[in-house]
């Protein structure tokens, strides 16, 4: 019988709770091969997986950094995007997303416009309209961002994935061809 029991069976204490295991702390420190990582900051975790750790260095090496790997980034999206210029299947998918979407955006506004135009007596024939235009403008945006989701992001993942395998100069000299191919597009536009 201890002071806890006791105290649970005269009525002074009508409960008590456990600390969950969530919270418990390891006994001892963690041996030195191990590497701990806080798993609370993705920004943490991205470097960790990347080997790389932002914690000795100076605020100017840090932004230094942070400036290379924006660049590398922006590289890797400039690339994936003249991959898929040259995509056939992009193209006419993306026409059709921006059909959808701008049809539906076309029922919308026609469904404010009869909104706005009706007398009290067309109420009888507007109703029916609206319904049916805004089911018309709901079922064609939806559409158009399922048929993104489902037939335009794969060839997006896919060409990222393309451009991340490159090399950085390959990288380097594919944005270079496109350049080119468009300052040679625009001269030939002027001369004509």
């Amino acid at each position: 019988m201890n002071k806890r029991s006791q105290a649970q069976q005269s009525g002074d204490m009508t409960g008590f709770t456990r600390k969950s295991a969530g919270s418990a702390k390891p006994a001892r420190a963690a041996a030195s091969s191990v590497r701990v990582v806080p798993a609370s900051a993705k920004e943490k975790r991205k470097q960790a997986e990347r080997g790389e750790s932002l914690a000795g260095l100076s605020r100017e090496e840090k932004r230094a950094r942070r400036r290379e790997q924006r660049l590398q980034e922006d590289r890797i999206y400039a690339v994936s995007n003249e991959l898929l210029k040259g995509e056939p299947d992009y193209k006419s998918r993306r026409r059709v997303f921006w059909v959808l979407l701008a049809v539906g955006l076309v029922a919308t506004l026609a469904v404010w416009l009869v909104l706005l135009g009706i007398d009290t007596g067309a109420a009888d024939i507007a109703r029916p309209v609206q319904i049916v235009g805004l089911v018309i403008a709901y079922v064609c945006i939806i559409a158009a961002f399922i048929y993104d989701i489902v037939r335009i992001r794969p060839l997006r993942n896919d060409a990222r994935r393309r451009a991340e395998g490159m090399s950085e100069a390959k990288q380097i000299a594919l944005i270079e061809e496109a350049t080119a191919a468009d300052r040679a597009k625009r001269e030939a536009k002027k001369k004509k």
